[in-house]
């Protein structure tokens, strides 16, 4: 019995296996029959089928370009929307599809005139941006300079809390096409007549904080793909009424010695058994007006070698002349020194040897140089201790005058063995209103 049972078992899973091989390839049959029926399918379609098929991906693709572009009218899509034209005029001059589906091809003419004519009016609502600022605080005149190419429009959206006056105008014929004063929100556009630099000016009274973005259309399609030119800024002097000019604070400089003052200290020694002097003093009258004195010493141990030239005046000018409008201010808000000093005595310091080297003490008063002047202690005198130098060698320096008339240069040569050769040079300044313009030059 245990046999008939194992027999019938056996039955069943031989039974089962055979329907599961028969079900699996009636599927495979059936996947090859579905695949080959597809094939021949695709190999029956016309010509004429295939050419409707084409035709009207390319109508599906117009209708997103289109709805894209009118969505957002952005640099990318008008490209987008051009490529897309293009396709359709191929598609209109297809002979084939007007043969295939007269209506179908009315269709694709239809709308590649409705493509064309979005183009063309499509390219004057793209921006390019040109340059923005945002919650930018300004205390003083700013001008941005911008490029534009005749037709093209230039747009503004400005916002301010405070007071300041915005300025459109022609850097290169110097004409403005535009003010807007006392104006807190500007949203305007103007039309370029003139490929020209712009520059637009904001003129603030008072630090103020502003919202500015400029952006310009294009008069050409093939215009949206080129960046403008670089743009370089180059300052000029000028008259106040000059077209675009500025106020800047400035200095005026004056030599206060006609030459170079000329000293010989004796050493210690040669002064003891030779006679002479290690002390001198050399008076200097301060012009009226004048805020600073700046020097130039020049110490050497030989009496011809490389001494001074008398021009220290006259390269302090040319090199004030080079920097000051590089938009350092002549003065610093703290301390007594100037940014603009610093650069010019920098740019002319004097040949230094080592072995060159004196004391060097400011009087204010005749009476302590006199006696400074006839040995008395040094100790024992009142100087100014903050533009004194002991053992200095050749040097630059300013001096505030601060209503001093007259400075006392008094000079100390403590060596025992060599004597030192002085040349000193000075020159004053005075505060004076200048003016400058900024000329704009094209590098393609």
């Amino acid at each position: 019995m245990n046999t008939l049972r194992q027999l019938t078992l056996s039955a069943i899973v031989l039974l089962t296996l055979t329907l599961g091989l028969s079900a699996c390839g009636s599927k495979s049959q059936s996947s090859q029959e579905a695949a080959k029926n597809g094939l021949m399918s695709e190999q029956s379609q016309s010509p004429e089928e295939a050419i409707k098929e084409n035709a009207n991906g390319l109508l599906g693709n117009a209708a997103l370009a289109v709805r894209k572009f009118e969505r957002e009218p952005s640099e990318k899509n008008f490209k987008r929307l051009m490529k897309v034209y293009d396709e359709l005029q191929t598609l209109c001059d297809d002979e084939d599809l007007f043969r295939a589906d007269r209506k179908l091809a009315a269709e694709a003419d239809s709308t590649a005139q409705s493509v064309k004519a979005l183009l063309e009016t499509g390219l004057k609502r793209i921006r390019k941006p040109l340059f923005s600022e945002s919650d930018h605080l300004i205390a003083e005149t700013e001008s941005h300079p911008v490029y534009l190419r005749k037709g093209e429009r230039l747009f503004l959206n400005f916002e301010t809390q405070g007071n300041v006056t915005l300025r459109v105008y022609n850097a290169d014929s110097h004409s403005a096409l535009k003010t807007y004063a006392g104006k807190k929100v500007v949203h305007d556009s103007i039309p370029v007549a003139h490929t020209a630099v712009y520059v637009v000016e904001l003129k603030p009274v008072g630090s103020q904080y502003v919202d500015i973005t400029a952006s310009k259309s294009v008069a050409k399609a093939e215009d949206l793909s080129k960046d403008g030119p670089n743009i370089e800024e180059e300052k000029t002097e000028c008259t106040a009424k000059d077209f675009g000019a500025q106020k800047i604070q400035g200095i005026k400089l004056k030599s206060v010695f006609e030459e170079p003052r000329k000293v010989t200290l004796r050493s210690q020694g040669k002064a003891l058994f030779s006679g002479g002097g290690t002390r001198s003093v050399v008076a200097m009258q301060v012009p009226a007006g004048s805020t600073d004195v700046a020097y130039c010493l020049r110490i050497s141990t030989s009496q011809s070698d490389q001494n001074a030239d008398g021009q220290f005046c006259r390269r302090m000018d040319e090199k004030y002349k080079e920097i000051k409008l590089l938009g350092l201010p002549v003065y610093e808000s703290h301390g007594s020194s100037s940014n603009i000093f610093r650069e010019l005595l920098n740019a002319c310091e004097p040949y230094r040897e080592e072995e060159a080297y004196c004391n060097l003490y400011i009087f204010t008063s005749s009476a302590e140089a006199k006696k400074f002047a006839d040995g008395k202690p040094v100790a024992d005198l009142k100087y100014n201790v903050d533009l004194s130098k002991k053992g200095t060698q050749s040097c630059n320096d300013r001096i505030p005058t601060k209503g001093v008339k007259t400075l006392y240069f008094g000079f100390e040569n403590t060596r025992v063995r060599y004597s030192v050769y002085l040349w000193l040079e000075s020159l004053a300044t005075m505060p004076t209103t200048e003016y400058y313009r900024a000329k704009y030059v094209v590098k393609e």
